[in-house]
């Protein structure tokens, strides 16, 4: 919490200082309750091995039952409190923000409340075997009839019986039985509410999860090479003026889409092109920053960019770490080819219990910059569908804070799920394993989702690193008005 607190501090806009208290402390409980979800799991192995005595299986729904309140109650009330155009205090602001939780709320509801009655169903795969034995007289084995109990049933197969009549060995073999039944049970309604948060987290974690994870290495590389370096004046000059030549293009663009926000629901191509302008002018901020650093600062401090370059190694070995385990481990469920980073724990615990958990941690928390990272790439350079909501030091406002406080809790939940998955083999037997690997993953129509899921992580992953690879820079998009602008000179 005292880091959340440091994180609005450092990132906040001054507009929203000594403002905006009831966003803050909302921002403050979110972030404190992602960190809570995802250093449970550690928690829930050491109560295992130690007796330590905690009802994990209770702490964790309840945990998760808190982040759904957050994700789909508190938070959108505090946006839309925060973002109401009637901020004057008045009894309108608060009914407004009512009303858009209120509607929220209902679709939700009323999703869980149908598809519980229709697929809210656990489907328990069980293997259930089977045989007849033949009363027959007994008689010891002698050793032609241990030899063919050896050859029938070699050595890890089931067998019940200390001794065996010869005469009663062919008719036992016929009769024997495996086969797969399924033990089915309607989940509870705290349980299914759970699993839909995490299917629709899913969802936001392969996008911008699997965005992220190849952007987020190559952007701290490549922010290092091409890092500011000391500009001649004349250089200033000539990059100032095309700065200011697209600033001034982005201010008659701003005026036209102000003119439309005025005047009613924008239409899709309002909104496109509402959110493209979000994204020019933080692409336009950004280059102005670094032509100040380049000139002003004269390069800034070279060592912060030399620690970005380490970092971004470090990044890269996570992201590169984490689609191996995809692949060795989750991608050969049940029976897995390699556990790869399962010893890496198991190890390191052996060593020195917290240092299992350390790592855990950085591989949990790794996944949530991640979801942060393709967030706002995902706005500035694929689909804008949502305007962008980047973390900016000094520079945040509380609906940036929100917007992504949000969209970690929502993602926290497929988080946990993805490193139990991918951690399985360390996190054995806890009760978060048995919950979701029991009950969430076999829920009917759902569980075939799961595996499509981890696939198209690691398709996100790969087809990300192509596309920055051979466009490697971010640049403002073309808006598309009915009035024609001043033409782009385009710095980038």
């Amino acid at each position: 919490m005292l880091a959340s607190l440091y994180l609005i501090v450092y990132f906040q806009h001054p507009d929203d200082k000594n403002v905006a208290y009831f966003p803050k402390v909302v921002v403050i409980l979110g972030f404190a309750l992602a960190a809570v979800s995802v250093l449970m799991l550690p928690l829930d192995v050491a109560n295992l091995t130690t007796n330590g005595g905690f009802p994990m299986e209770t702490m964790w729904i309840v945990v998760y039952i808190v982040i759904a309140v957050f994700a789909i109650v508190i938070v959108p009330f505090a946006m839309f409190f925060y973002e109401s155009e009637e901020a004057d205090g008045s009894g309108n602001q608060f009914t407004g923000a009512i009303k858009g939780t209120f509607a929220i709320l209902f679709l939700f509801v009323a999703i869980v409340v149908i598809l519980w009655f229709l697929i809210g169903i656990a489907d328990i795969p069980t293997i259930v075997v089977t045989n007849s034995l033949t009363t027959t007289t007994p008689a010891y084995f002698t050793s032609e009839s241990a030899r063919k109990w050896s050859q029938e049933f070699p050595e890890g197969e089931p067998f019940e019986a200390a001794y065996w009549s010869p005469l009663s060995w062919t008719n036992m073999r016929k009769e024997y039985r495996s086969l797969t039944e399924f033990l089915s049970f309607r989940v509870s309604i705290p349980l299914f509410i759970i699993t839909i948060v995490s299917f629709f987290g899913w969802f936001l974690f392969v996008i911008f999860g699997g965005i992220g994870i190849a952007a987020l290495p190559m952007d701290m590389i490549g922010d290092f090479k091409n890092r500011p370096q000391r500009i001649p004046y004349d250089k200033y000059l000539e990059r100032k003026t095309k700065i200011g030549d697209r600033a001034t293009e982005l201010v008659a663009i701003g005026k036209e889409i102000q003119s439309k926000l005025s005047g009613g629901i924008m239409g899709r191509k309002d909104r496109r092109n509402y959110n493209r302008f979000r994204a020019a002018v933080f692409l336009l901020e950004e280059d102005y920053e670094i032509l100040k650093i380049s000139y002003q600062r004269q390069g800034g401090k070279v060592i912060f960019y030399y620690a970005q370059f380490f970092l971004g190694f470090i990044a890269a070995a996570l992201s590169l770490t984490w689609l191996m385990q995809n692949i060795l481990f989750m991608w050969t469920q049940p029976e897995p080819f390699f556990p790869f980073l399962n010893l890496l724990l198991i190890s390191l615990d052996n060593a020195w219990g917290f240092l299992g958990t350390i790592t855990y941690g950085i591989y949990s928390f790794y996944l949530l910059f991640c979801v942060l990272k393709g967030n706002f790439k995902f706005g500035l350079r694929l689909f804008f569908l949502f305007p962008i909501h980047p973390m900016k030091v000094g520079g945040t406002m509380m609906n940036a804070f929100l917007f992504n406080v949000g969209l970690i809790l929502i993602c926290c939940v497929s988080i946990t799920q993805f490193a139990t998955m991918g951690f399985s083999g360390y996190a054995n037997a806890t009760a978060i394993n048995t919950m979701f690997n029991t009950a969430v993953r076999n829920i009917r129509v759902l569980k075939w989702f799961w595996v499509i899921y981890i696939i198209a992580f690691f398709c996100m992953a790969v087809l990300t690193a192509i596309f920055l690879l051979v466009k490697p820079k971010d640049k403002p998009k073309k808006i598309k008005l009915s009035k024609p602008c001043p033409p782009d000179h385009g710095l980038r």
